[in-house]
């Protein structure tokens, strides 16, 4: 492996190769490596992700970047013909008469900016989910945990799920193909600053002089340090690794994160995974219940459900996450007293069912605005923060990151659509802070 390039991308998880595979459509004679600790790309934290992408955000830039990022994703399946496992089975969240009344200035603001959603009733509901219970009456567990009652819900139709192994793989053989290279299995452990110009006469280095990223250190290679002419961080949860030793905040902080999988076992559940009315594909879509958080999928290919709960408090962020993504234990016992009592409580069908995998995994949330970040200084370029929400906005911060690398103050997203780069950096920031968070 050569130790001279023109870019390097550290981390392999989907922004880190979807801004890869854009360095270099728009730069092919530029030498491209991408490196990562893992033996294939998407082997971290957007392996373990739950794989779900929605447009639904009151933010009109979280709108523009997951519209575009989804319109991409549709096109590579079906235009392209490539399957990405894109099911655009909608969101659905069930919710109480206050919830629905909060959520009514997001929902407008929506719409006007041409977000799709669709409102259904009480009753459409009980047509729609006959065996979900919406109204707890004198049930003592209900009102304990404090349970409010279905009164409608908001279904999001743009929404859905997809396989990030695939996905991610759609993005690294085209960069491949195009000529550029990865190593994987090779840990990037340092990024090397030097001075921009170098005098023969001084050695060493002084505060008066500007600053640059000359390379990453890298394990098995002959020499330590590959160099490079630019560096872009995409390394997610673990970004602050990279920049705090040399002095740059990385803006991110870590939140594990499980998924429980729970098999479709008997006639109830067949029948649940399978719900017709919400969309073609006559499945049921991802549910966000009113309470804690909690919500589920069917994953129809593998004949189960997958179960989360985006619990925030008693949660400890982390700053400097373990490489070992297996340090990160899933709970049973969280599932079980804080996740499935809630589950049956309004999906009855679901009791007695047994978890057939579990595993977890790391959010990387922008601890500034929980808005995705790209910046650059000097020639290192950042790229984070998606809080979560990387699927779902990857394509349109990987052409993002692009155009910061070729100095451009606007890039161009799928759909012919216009950005300015410098709305996401930190210098100049201008985005609207997301307020619909359900």
């Amino acid at each position: 492996m050569p130790a001279q390039y023109d870019v390097i991308v550290v981390g392999a998880g989907i922004m880190g190769v979807a801004s890869a595979y854009y360095l270099k459509k728009n730069s092919p004679r530029k030498r491209i490596l991408v490196v990562d600790r893992y033996s294939s790309p998407g082997q971290g934290n957007t392996g373990r992700s739950n794989a779900t992408f929605r447009n639904t955000f009151s933010s009109p830039d979280n709108q523009i970047l997951s519209n575009s990022t989804i319109d991409f994703f549709t096109h590579i399946q079906e235009e392209l013909k490539v399957d990405i496992g894109l099911q655009k089975i909608g969101y659905l969240w069930l919710m109480d008469e206050t919830q629905l009344s909060q959520s009514e200035p997001f929902l407008r603001g929506m719409e006007e900016k041409g977000v799709k959603t669709i409102r259904y009733g009480k009753q459409d509901l009980v047509n729609l989910l006959p065996t979900m219970v919406n109204d707890f009456g004198s049930n003592e567990e209900a009102e304990l945990m404090e349970l409010p009652p279905v009164d409608g819900g908001i279904f999001g139709p743009k929404c859905g799920r997809l396989d990030p192994d695939k996905l991610v793989r759609f993005y690294a053989d085209e960069f491949v193909r195009a000529g550029g290279m990865f190593a994987f299995d090779t840990e990037a452990r340092l990024l090397t600053v030097g001075p921009s110009k170098h005098h023969s006469a001084r050695r060493g280095q002084s505060a008066w002089q500007d600053f640059q990223i000359e390379g990453v250190s890298l394990a098995g290679v002959a020499d330590g340090v590959a160099r490079a002419e630019t560096v872009v961080l995409a390394g997610g949860a673990w970004e602050n690794e990279l920049a705090e030793p040399i002095g740059m905040l990385g803006h991110v902080k870590a939140k594990k994160r499980q998924i429980f999988s729970l098999q479709a076992k008997g006639e109830k559940l067949e029948r649940l995974l399978h719900t017709r009315g919400f969309n073609s594909l006559g499945l049921l879509p991802l549910v966000v219940l009113p309470k804690a958080g909690v919500h589920f999928k069917p994953v129809s290919e593998e004949g189960v459900f997958w179960v989360a709960c985006e619990d925030e408090i008693n949660r400890p962020f982390i700053n400097l996450p373990e490489h070992d993504l297996e340090s990160y234990r899933p709970e049973r016992d969280y599932f079980e007293k804080s996740v499935y009592p809630v589950l049956v409580s309004y999906f009855p069908d679901f009791r007695d069912c047994q978890v057939k995998a579990m595993w977890a995994g790391l959010y990387s949330y922008n601890a500034f605005d929980y808005l995705p970040f790209v910046f650059r200084e000097s020639n290192l370029i950042v790229v984070g923060g998606d809080s979560g929400s990387g699927m779902m906005k990857g394509d349109s911060l990987g052409r993002i990151v692009d155009s910061v690398y070729r100095g451009e103050d606007e890039a161009l997203l799928y759909g012919e659509i216009p950005y300015r780069t410098s709305k996401l950096g930190f210098e100049r920031r201008d985005v609207e802070k997301e307020e619909w968070v359900i």
